[in-house]
């Protein structure tokens, strides 16, 4: 690949990165597209070339974490055998998801400022991070079948307390380490925590 080839890639990648800590910072309306384009070091211009616009932009910095945490899915939540591997297949799938929101905070902290804006996602971006909760659900539903999980249990609930209980997780984290020095970045940490999830919400704290 030839150093013309490779210049609008990085220009890209710039723009991508200077626009995830802005929008992390202020939202997709608190920011102008000279300001990402003054941190990126490329004209305004460059926005509409690569991206045709600030909301596509915006837009483009979810959708790679929509993508990934799809394809974690995809990868960890085969139908399980047993209880067992249910419950290994699900420690594996948080772990990484944990690993994913470390490696984009910025993504993170972009859609935990918008949440309550979706709208300015648009419908295909919306869909896509929505789907990841039907698509876990379905998992709880397949060891449902399989007599893994009582008959009454809704596997959308369940499927949502798991996420927004590792949301939160990932929210606290950074104070969590300044007041007992724990973090969800240490692997013995990571590993208690996620396993207590598990256990509480899959069995009762009773």
């Amino acid at each position: 690949m030839t150093v013309r080839q490779r210049a609008p890639e990085r220009t890209r990648a710039r723009l991508l990165e200077a626009a995830k800590s802005l929008f992390a910072q202020r939202g997709l309306h608190g920011v102008a597209v000279s300001e990402i384009a003054k941190r990126a070091r490329v004209s305004v211009g460059m926005i509409n070339h690569h991206f045709g616009g600030k909301d596509e932009l915006y837009r483009a910095c979810l959708d790679e974490l929509a993508e990934i945490r799809l394809a974690a899915l995809d990868r960890f939540l085969s139908p399980p055998a047993t209880r067992e591997e249910m419950i290994l297949r699900l420690e594996l799938l948080i772990a990484d998801l944990l690993d994913v929101h470390f490696r984009h905070p910025e993504v993170v902290a972009i859609l935990l400022r918008d949440v309550n804006a979706a709208e300015q996602w648009g419908p295909e971006l919306e869909k896509k991070l929505y789907e990841f909760t039907p698509r876990f659900a379905r998992f709880f539903a397949q060891a449902q079948r399989l007599g893994m999980l009582r008959p009454e249990i809704d596997p959308v609930t369940l499927a949502t307390v798991i996420y927004t209980s590792l949301s939160y997780l990932m929210q606290v984290d950074s104070h969590r380490a300044r007041v007992s020095g724990k973090s969800l970045r240490d692997d013995k940490t990571r590993t208690r925590y996620v396993q207590q999830l598990l256990d509480i919400v899959l069995h009762g704290a009773l």
